[in-house]
């Protein structure tokens, strides 16, 4: 089958008062059409939450016998029209999906429109996120072409027809294809398996079209960032001595396993995950991103030295999971499941989105998990999510029985809740120093949920905190958005998860900034800045380096705070983060000293002197070296801070703290609001201070429910609610769910 691009000379126009499910006759004409060229997203024009329409008309020839649409992403509800006739519907933003050009239209000029929205639809995931909902045809389009009646089906949940599945055996490698195909005019299928030197060393062939299996001695193992070894998988169709089509699929063999105790295995193991997050966003072209966008960004995870990507919150472009292949990253790959309703359509979409993500990408060695949902509990905690997540699970555990199940929750959801008992492992995602609490609280927190669920995996799928490059202090507090209150968090935090070795590992939110429409802090307009890097690629911040100290071999000095340039002491600690054991520190050419590796991949040289006008700070260590330049002068340079920010003030401590309104074993406002709604009691306490919310509550899907009432509160306090005697009557309900 041949592939040809398509990208060239659309026309575009939104439809502003239209609705997809009801597209009146006159949104084809000629009218308000813009030229477009594809990949293509109206979010660069703007925001904008609604239909549109992308049209093209293209000559097909009368020698082919079947022809298809191939759509690698629409952003996120669409319809394609051919000649007018409905040929697909697709929901869902982030998979693949093709439609069939009907053989009378062949041998013709045939129009091609796609009606596509991105407006919020109760029935398709995502409902919510902190991330933009672009919308546009961001991925490109193809047409797939065969001259011959025998091909393989496209049309399977995206695929090329052909699912491989992988596994091992002692030293074999074990391998089985699953055909999807047309198989008219056609005698047999043949698989070839290329192994990573480019030796054939297993074909197998069959007239049967469902599936072919062998077994592959002395395999060679895809290990990780210890060896890529990838197998060419070739698939074709004949007639006696003729081939009719071919597929060709990368894949590897490896197994992956995950304890409660001792955490992940890959291939017998024991592999502590080093993990990065990424969006697939990038500035400037927001969605449409290419392979050079996708290659700067692992070139970057290469720098940092970590050993896995969870690739969040949707499916990501193929590229992606290539790259992930090549380079030996373990990816966690997600559907788009981050608010659960009790919606049946809801439920029926976040299933076919599992099953092409699946279907789409079984074959890269590198996805050891697939995940089924993030942060539902948000909203509730509710016997309906228990059921769909079981039924997703038992999709996925069907569909590939080989790879782990994992689900991520936020801090809120209950040890002992069912949402954290529906998959292989759980991962939270854990703000303490940030939202709420102090950067210490993760020791408690995490040995606490690992007494109380000793037999489920546990790792940190999410943590971080917002960094504005331009913001710095020399006393860093929570909130203050400084680059400086960034690293400490981390070099705090990290060294805890480091600690537990029954943790599976963690997951940095995120390795690059991206964009989040819903966001206008630390001076960040529509940015979440919890990068470490910021959404151009061009800048590492700080907090970069520190896990490069951590992570990579590649030997370096770093000088912190570098873009802290104008001081106004008469002194200043000077921090690196380096790899080397020993570092030399010279200022304004005479050397100051040397300092030691903390063992946590810091050099700190403390009270060091600071002459008016320009400082020369130079730090070595062999032939690795860096330098900046800080500058004292007697006023302090206002700009770097960010008025009212609330720095110093995290949410947990609003108005008083944690010891002033938690009594055990009963309730308080720091119980989520969905806990004490279901309570009957705690609903009829509620009532009494908040009759109002709690009416909107319960009537409207609008207030995350998962989150704490003290958070909720936070965010709006009613005039003259007396939070003291809120708290006090909750604190005579027992609480059974502690």
């Amino acid at each position: 089958m041949h592939k040809i691009a398509i990208n060239d000379g659309w026309k575009f126009k939104k439809l502003a008062n239209g609705n997809i499910n009801d597209i009146p006759e006159s949104a084809i004409d000629e009218k308000n059409f813009v030229n477009v060229d594809l990949p293509h997203t109206w979010h660069a024009d703007g925001a904008y939450r609604g239909l549109t329409l992308y049209s093209k008309t293209i000559s097909t020839e009368p020698t082919w016998k079947h022809a298809f649409i191939d759509i690698p992403g629409a952003d996120q509800h669409a319809v394609v029209l051919v000649n007018g006739k409905k040929v697909a519907e697709h929901k869902g933003a982030y998979s693949a999906f093709r439609a069939r050009i009907t053989e009378d239209m062949l041998g013709q000029d045939v129009r091609i429109d796609v009606y596509l929205t991105n407006k919020l639809d109760d029935g398709i995931s995502p409902l919510t996120g902190d991330f933009t909902i672009f919308g546009g045809l961001y991925r490109g389009m193809n047409l797939l072409v065969t001259e011959s009646d025998a091909y393989f089906d496209p049309t399977y949940y995206g695929t090329d027809g052909v699912i491989i599945r992988t596994g091992v055996d002692g030293d074999e490698g074990t391998l089985s294809a699953e055909i999807h195909a047309v198989m008219d005019d056609a005698d047999k299928i043949l698989i070839e398996i290329v192994d990573p030197d480019g030796n054939t060393v297993s074909e197998i062939s069959s007239d049967r079209v469902k599936e072919l299996s062998t077994r592959i001695p002395d395999v060679k193992l895809w290990n990780g960032k210890e060896a890529q070894a990838l197998y060419r998988v070739k698939a074709s169709i004949w007639n006696n001595s003729e081939k009719l089509d071919e597929v060709a699929l990368s894949t590897g063999f490896r197994s992956v396993s995950i304890d409660s105790e001792k955490g992940l295995c890959l291939n017998g193991n024991h592999f502590r995950v080093n993990g990065v997050a990424k969006h697939q966003d990038f500035a400037e072209c927001y969605n449409v991103t290419s392979e050079s966008n996708i290659e700067k960004d692992f070139s970057l995870i290469d720098e940092i030295g970590a050993n896995a990507v969870r690739l969040s919150h949707y499916q990501h472009p193929q590229f992606a999971y290539d790259m992930a292949d090549r380079k030996g990253y373990l990816v966690w790959a997600e559907i788009p499941m981050l608010k659960m309703t009790d919606n049946e359509d809801l439920k029926e979409n976040a299933k076919e989105q599992l099953k092409e993500l699946i279907m789409q990408n079984i074959h890269h060695p590198s996805i050891f998990c697939w995940g089924i949902q993030n942060e539902i509990g948000m909203f509730r905690d509710a016997a309906y999510m228990y059921v769909t997540l079981r039924e997703l699970r038992d999709i996925a555990k069907e569909l590939d029985p080989s790879r782990l199940v994992t689900a991520a929750n936020l801090y809120t959801v209950k040890f002992r809740s069912e949402l954290n008992s529906s998959t292989d492992m759980i991962g939270y995602n854990i703000y303490f120093g940030w939202y709420y609490g102090n950067m210490h609280d993760y020791d408690e927190y995490l040995d606490r949920f690992h007494k109380e669920r000793p037999e489920v995996p546990i790792g940190v799928s999410e943590y971080g905190v917002d960094c504005n490059t331009k913001l710095h202090s020399e006393k860093p507090v929570v909130q203050d958005y400084t680059e400086e209150y960034q690293a400490l968090y981390h070099e705090t935090v990290y060294p805890i998860f480091e600690s537990k070795d029954y943790l599976w590992g963690s997951f940095v939110w995120n390795m690059f900034d991206f964009s989040s429409d819903m966001r206008k802090d630390g001076g960040l307009l529509n940015l979440n800045g919890k990068g470490l890097v910021t959404y151009d690629r061009n800048t590492r911040k700080d907090a970069f380096y520190y896990y490069k100290a951590k992570w990579s071999s590649e030997k370096f000095v770093h000088i912190c705070s570098k873009r802290f340039v104008n001081r106004n002491g008469n002194e200043a600690d000077i921090k690196i983060y380096t790899n080397c054991d020993e570092v030399t520190l010279a200022v304004n050419g005479k050397v100051f000293g040397k300092r030691n590796n903390s063992g946590n991949g810091i050099v700190l040289f403390r009270s060091v002197p600071l002459q008016y006008g320009d400082n020369t700070i130079e730090v070595s260590c062999g032939d690795y070296s860096d330098s900046c330049v800080f500058r004292r002068s007697d006023t302090e340079d206002e700009s770097y801070r960010l008025p009212n920010s609330g720095a110093g003030q995290a949410v947990k401590n609003w108005f008083l703290s944690e010891n002033d309104f938690v009594k055990e074993g009963f309730f308080s406002i720091e119980d989520s609001a969905n806990d004490l709604i279901e309570n009957l009691e705690a609903r009829e306490v509620l009532k009494k201070y908040l009759p109002e919310l709690v009416e909107l509550m319960l009537t409207k899907d609008v207030i995350p429910l998962g989150l704490s009432m003290q958070s909720i509160l936070s965010r709006n306090t009613p005039e003259g609610l007396d939070i003291l005697a809120l708290n006090k009557e909750l604190n005579q309900i027992k609480n059974d769910l502690v």
